[in-house]
């Protein structure tokens, strides 16, 4: 069973970008739940490219943000995300010493990929821009016994015992290189003893497939 991440607090999210890009563009966050992220911008003159209007960069940046922040939200408990797509259309300029606001809503929230869209607007309403971006959804890495258990996990019984009798045979593989490099005679007939076990093992679960 995948195990969710637990839910994050306005305060949380906001103390979550100190040091970082999100707080050198000054996002505050407004707005935080798994179906909507909203969160405000005040434009300063290092956001802006002459004369006195917002970067269309940075209003990229802020968007980009708020979908990252968006997945988050959905994705199981240590899994990430990055960005592997961004269209943006402007409409309007965002304007030296006001305010933008990004709403941040999902078209799509699947196990491999998050569709964002973004709607930033100035103070007045006008609408500035528009972000469609797609988020890619990064699995938390697996322990070595989770890879293996994860490979049955959806096969019928009778693949399971035919993938198991090929796991055996390679476990009996690998005893044999064992005790063919080792020059103690007693740990090398323990190594022998091992791949006779192993190959009866597959054996058995291949005598099992058969029926």
């Amino acid at each position: 069973m995948t195990e969710t991440a637990p839910a994050r607090s306005l305060s949380e999210l906001q103390a979550s970008t100190e040091g970082l890009f999100a707080e050198t563009l000054g996002i505050k966050f407004l707005e935080a739940t798994p179906q909507c992220i909203r969160a405000e911008l005040t434009i300063t003159r290092e956001l802006c490219t002459m004369p006195g209007i917002m970067h269309g960069g940075a209003i990229m940046a802020f968007a980009d943000t708020l979908g990252a922040y968006g997945t988050s939200l959905n994705l199981a408990a240590d899994a990430g995300t990055t960005t592997v797509e961004s269209k943006t259309n402007f409409f309007a300029a965002g304007l030296e010493g006001t305010k933008i606001i990004g709403t941040c809503t999902p078209l799509h929230l699947g196990r491999r990929t998050h569709v964002w869209q973004t709607q930033v607007r100035r103070e007045d309403g006008r609408l500035v821009a528009q972000i469609t971006q797609t988020q890619i959804v990064l699995e938390a890495a697996k322990t070595p016994t989770e890879q293996l258990v994860g490979l049955f996990a959806g096969l019928s019984r009778a693949d399971q015992q035919a993938l198991l009798a090929q796991l055996e045979h390679a476990g009996g593989s690998m005893y044999q290189h064992w005790a063919d490099s080792e020059a103690d005679a007693a740990i090398r007939a323990l190594h022998l003893a091992a791949l006779e076990r192993e190959e009866q093992n597959a054996r058995f679960l291949e005598g099992l497939t058969k029926k």
